[in-house]
This record gives structure tokens, sequence and C-alpha cells, in this order.
């Protein structure tokens, strides 16, 4: 092997260990504003964290889209998707958060990871994906998981342990309208028009009644507890950008795992929760399912950049 090709080799390796560096870091940004978001919802409103937490983030949204563009970065020739997407972040927030009182950080994370199953299964309807027997027996088994965890039909199970459920489907419809407006709005548009939703939603949810929806005032410490958590999210949202930058997908999608460590960390340090055995086995149960359908994603693309060599060259460079 050449000098040049051994150093374009180790380039290479750098660039992957740099982007899986990025991914931890990112999954740690997450878990912080999850842990501050549970900190905040015994004193708090759902609707005034989200409502407050996105005011903050609105500026840095924008910054971002003039960094990248500017305001012609906010068209779209699918304004409807683009809206029912901006629209169901709010859901998706709000269902996880209102989760977080109830139950230990780590079970919640741990329900979360469903989300990529819901993915494939909504892949076979929007996107016409075909789905073979053993990506369905991966699905199955994660959802076996799920219910190795809930416990239903038991003492153990509580109704609230569904809302992390339902806040990993709506993300998987978050990635399924994301995956069909790739190529009719921008990254940055995306992520402002979302931010301005889910303000509006927030602002307009003040009316409803019933205690998730009041609205109240935050002292000086736990405003400031709000802008960390605009501040964490967004470069949450900067680091996956350039995690998947310097690292193919199925290097580092199996790192979003490591969120159940932090849960479980974060949990036993400030709430003195520790993960019950049903729990981890259901966790254990998901995030097997979650490593091999990555892996079995990943095998499928390589054959089909083996099968079709001029596809693989005419991936821009990312450099």
């Amino acid at each position: 092997m050449s000098d040049s090709q051994n150093t374009n080799s180790s380039h290479n390796q750098d660039r992957i260990i740099l982007g899986i560096v990025l991914a931890i870091l990112m999954v740690f940004c997450t878990s912080v504003m999850d842990g501050i978001a549970k900190w905040l919802t015994a004193s708090y409103s759902i609707v005034s964290i989200i409502l407050i937490r996105n005011t903050f983030s609105l500026p840095i949204a924008f910054i971002l889209l003039m960094k990248t563009g500017g305001l012609h970065n906010l068209k779209s020739d699918r304004p409807l998707l683009l809206l029912a997407r901006s629209s169901l972040i709010f859901f998706a927030a709000g269902s996880f958060y209102a989760a977080l009182p109830y139950m230990p950080l780590a079970e919640a994370f741990a329900i979360a990871f469903v989300a990529p199953l819901f993915t494939t299964i909504l892949s076979i309807i929007f996107l016409k994906e075909k789905v073979g027997p053993h990506r369905w027996a991966v699905v199955g088994t994660g959802f076996i998981g799920v219910l190795i965890i809930l416990q239903p039909g038991t003492d153990t199970f509580q109704p609230a342990a569904i809302l992390p459920v339902v806040a990993a489907f709506f993300y998987a419809v978050l990635m399924i309208m994301t995956r069909q407006l790739r190529h009719h709005s921008t990254s940055s548009g995306m992520t402002l028009w979302g931010t301005v939703a889910t303000v509006s939603i927030a602002l307009i949810s003040l009316a409803l009644p019933g205690e998730a929806f009041a609205w109240t005032l935050p002292s000086d410490n736990d405003l400031l507890l709000l802008v960390g958590m605009a501040g964490v999210a967004t470069t949450a949202h900067f680091l996956t950008g350039q995690a998947y930058r310097y690292a193919p997908a199925a290097v580092i999608a199996p790192f979003d795992y490591t969120m159940l460590i932090w849960g479980i960390i974060f949990g036993w340090v400030f709430w003195q929760e520790i993960p019950e055995a049903h729990v981890l086995l259901g966790a254990s149960v998901i995030i097997a399912s979650g490593l091999y359908l990555i892996y079995r994603e990943s095998r499928a693309k390589n054959k089909t950049a083996q099968d079709n060599p001029l596809l693989e060259s005419s991936t821009p460079p990312t450099g």
C-alpha cells in the first residue's frame, strides 16, 4: 500500500473516531436536556417548559437560518407537509415530558428507544419500503421488550408509561416526514418553522383548561435552567449534523443507546432512582433489536453500493 493510501486510510479513521466522539457528546446533551425537563416538571406545567425553552431557541434558529442561506431557506413546495411536521414537534415533546414526573428517567429513555421500530413500520406505509421477515422479527422482538418494561396487566403497570411510547411514535412520524421533505425543504428552514410552530401551539394551548396547560412564571434560577435547556438542545442539534458528517449512519446510530447510561446516572444522582430488573431486561431486548436492525440496514446499503458502484461514486464529498 502506498504512503498516500496509508495517509487517506488514517485520515478516514480519524474522521470516524471524531464522529463517534461527537455522537456521544450529542447524546449527553440530549440527556441533560431531558434531565432538566424532569427537574422542572415538578414545579412547572409542560406547556410552560416547552414555551419558554423554544422561545429562547427562536433567535438561535433564526441565526442558523441566516448563516445557511437566509430567508430563502424558509420556502418549500410542500407547505402542508412542512406545517404538519412542524406542529408534531410540540406533541412529541409534550408526550415525553408529561411522563417524566411519574417514572424514572432511565425507564422513559428505554421505552422511547422503540422509535426506530415504529419508523420501520411507517416506512412501509408512507415510503413504500419493502420489509423482509428478518426486519419484521426484529420489530416484533423490540415490542416484546417494551411489554417487558410496561408489565401490562400487573400491579407494577402505570398508565403514564404509555406516554413515552406515544412520544416515540410521534418521533418516528417526524423522521418519516423529514425524509419526505429532504428534497423540498432545507434543514435550517425546518428547524425554524418547527420552533415557530411549537411556540405558537404552546401559546394557544395556554387557553385550555387543566394543570398541564397552566402558565407558570419561572423563578430566576429556573429561568437559567430553561436557557440551559435551549442551549444544550441547540448544541445537540449541531453535534448531530457534525457527527453524521464525519462518520456513516451505521457507525453513529448505535451510540444513541448510551442515553440509557446517562439516564441511569442522572436518575441515581438527582432522584435516587434505581432501574428495576424488568426495566433493564426490556431495555436490553429493545437495544439488541435496534442494533440488529442497524446492522441489517447497513448490510443492505453496502450491497446496494456494491451492485451499483455509480451510485456510490455520485455521493458528494463531505470534506
